[in-house]
């Protein structure tokens, strides 16, 4: 029930406090009301979703770990000393869940309010497109998507260094994030009919032929000696064996393929819709890699945010522009419009919840419940 009413109430919340009357104080309360709601789902939960034991383990490990022991810690410095700080500190495992939620809805918020043209679109989005379920497994991961959502600014800017600098800051969270670098360049291509092509023509090579690339990769890093445990667990690890539900492939294809049709009037309405398109379409692609290499998918977590509370509302309302250029009943063709795209995002977070949402579903509280 917590997770069937979430994204009605947030929609509904939006379309009260996010009118042309209530202006920018509307945004703002809407955006911190956003955050209080899906902090409090995410903190109050309890052996909710599949990295929730592991997640705690790792927290109580941390508690008094002596300085000495750091560079023999297998993850990330970065999360392994801000995480020692916070259990050293507050004791309490809920408490870590609890502000690590607050920290990945404000810093959503906070992006939604400063970049999304329609706050309630991103918002609702953001629930039904698996964003807070996300938070609630991958948390090392997450916080390095999270700077990178915020290092897309610098993308726009065409700033390469400081974008460097914010990658290589995440990377201290989780490694994968490294894979912005190039992105910072291939974001920057528009996504064009044939530039599209090519793209999906050399994705379906690699996915045919991704045995050998993976021993050819693996290979290489074995007689280079330069093999860590973080690429020796991607490259051989129990995820590559096995694909993803194919739901996230084909929820995500489906928005794609709207935001392809109403492209343009996006790409005229704001400049860096080109590099959100370009996010999208790398998100397909690595969705795409996944349903063969699950472990792929997870690279997908650096797109998915700018991708879909960035794009999405300006392809609704690039839909809504289109509907008024060729139907005179405007208000009946802008709710068919929403209706669609409501639809389309109902279809995802419907499989995600029929398939467990990484182990989110059913929700389970540590208060007290009678």
């Amino acid at each position: 029930m917590v997770y069937i009413l979430l994204p009605p109430v947030i929609f509904l919340l939006g379309l009260i406090l996010c009118s042309k009357k209530t202006g920018k104080v509307g945004k703002a309360v809407y955006c911190g009301l956003f955050t209080a709601a899906t902090t409090a789902v995410a903190a109050f939960r309890y052996n909710v979703g599949t990295d929730y034991p592991a997640y705690k383990g790792i927290f109580e490990r941390l508690i008094d770990l002596e300085l000495g022991e750091f560079p023999k810690d297998r993850l990330e410095k970065g999360y392994t000393v801000s995480l020692n700080i916070m259990a050293n500190s507050v004791g309490d495992f809920r408490i870590y869940f609890a502000l690590s939620a607050l920290l990945f809805s404000a810093a959503a918020a906070v992006w939604i309010y400063r970049n999304s043209t329609s706050p309630v679109i991103s918002c609702t989005a953001f629930l039904m497109y698996g964003m807070l379920f996300y938070s609630m497994n991958f948390l090392r991961q997450y916080t390095a998507a999270t700077v990178v959502l915020y290092a897309y600014e610098y993308i726009k800017k065409k700033d390469f260094l400081r974008f460097l600098a914010m990658v290589l800051f995440a990377s201290c969270f989780h490694w994968s994030a490294l894979i912005m670098i190039p992105m910072y360049f291939l974001l920057q291509i528009r996504i064009q009919p044939i530039v599209l092509t090519i793209y999906f023509m050399i994705a379906a090579l690699l996915l045919v032929y991704s045995w050998n690339v993976i021993n050819f990769v693996l290979d290489s890093f074995e007689k280079t000696g330069i093999m860590t445990a973080n690429i020796r667990t991607l490259l051989t690890g129990r995820e590559i064996n096995y694909g993803i539900y194919t739901f996230y492939f084909i929820g995500y294809l489906i928005l794609f393929v709207l935001m392809f049709i109403f492209r343009k009037k996006a790409f005229e309405a704001r400049n860096e819709n080109i590099i959100y398109f370009s996010s999208m379409f790398f998100l397909i692609l690595v969705e795409f890699w996944g349903l063969k290499h699950a472990i792929v998918s997870r690279f997908g977590l650096f797109f998915v945010m700018p991708a879909i509370l960035g794009l999405l509302p300006e392809t609704v309302h690039a839909a809504c522009a289109f509907t008024d250029e060729h139907f005179k009943q405007k208000k009946i063709m802008h709710a068919i419009v929403y209706l669609v795209f409501i639809a389309a995002s109902a279809y995802f977070y419907i499989e995600f919840m029929i398939y467990g949402g990484n182990g989110c579903f059913p929700y389970q509280t540590w208060l007290p419940l009678r």
